[in-house]
């Protein structure tokens, strides 16, 4: 699936579209369809 990937926390460091896995879903799993996504001040903040 795609995900916006962190390769390390540096300031400025920056993030990349890439794939990742699909989690395997266990006994009570629910797997959610995101649609729309952001990233936010804070997300930066916690990268940096």
């Amino acid at each position: 699936m795609k995900s916006i990937l962190i390769d390390r926390y540096a300031k400025g460091g920056a993030l990349r579209l890439g794939e990742s896995p699909v989690p395997e879903l266990r006994e009570n799993d629910v797997m959610v369809e995101i649609h729309a996504a952001s990233v936010n001040l804070l997300d930066n903040k916690i990268r940096d």
